[in-house]
């Protein structure tokens, strides 16, 4: 088992409530959303569908990379890294504040498919098995544990 990396102490533990349901997106995050990364299918999985992603610096990026068992397609735009994860991630958590969440900011298309000419986004990491997805509990718990900031969610 992969050993997570001591967390930044300079970072303060955010304390808050959790929310029911997803809070209004802020400009950037609505245009982000509106770009809809394109992240190719591997295997048998069915092009079309919508992703939710997770972005963190490069910097955290790397540690939470280097320490879960598996991961899904990673992708990077400068200096932030986007996660791939399945709709629906942020029910129920809050993602830490070194975290941004997008809902609906990816969109899976067919592994053959030529890369958009104006694409702006690199290939970070392509995932072993078929599935694009990062599992959403295990990056949250690895997201919290590196921002310093303790994981809370709520289960029904």
């Amino acid at each position: 088992m992969k050993r997570i990396p001591p967390p930044d102490r300079r970072a303060a533990a955010a304390s808050w409530n959790l929310r029911r349901d997803r809070p209004p997106l802020d400009a950037g995050d609505a245009a982000a959303a509106r770009e809809r990364i394109a992240v190719p299918t591997v295997g048998g999985f069915p092009p079309g569908l919508g992703c939710d992603v997770v972005e963190t610096s490069a910097e955290h990026g790397l540690r939470i990379l280097d320490c879960l068992p598996s991961s899904g397609c990673v992708l990077a735009r400068g200096r932030q890294w986007s996660w791939i994860v399945p709709t629906g991630s942020d029910i129920d958590v809050r993602w830490p504040p070194a975290t941004r969440y997008l809902p609906d900011a990816a969109v899976l298309v067919s592994a053959y498919e030529p890369r958009a000419a104006g694409a702006t986004h690199s290939l970070v990491h392509l995932p072993d098995q078929g599935v694009p997805y990062t599992h959403p509990i295990l990056l949250y718990f690895a997201a919290c544990c590196i921002s310093g900031v303790q994981p809370a969610m709520t289960v029904e």
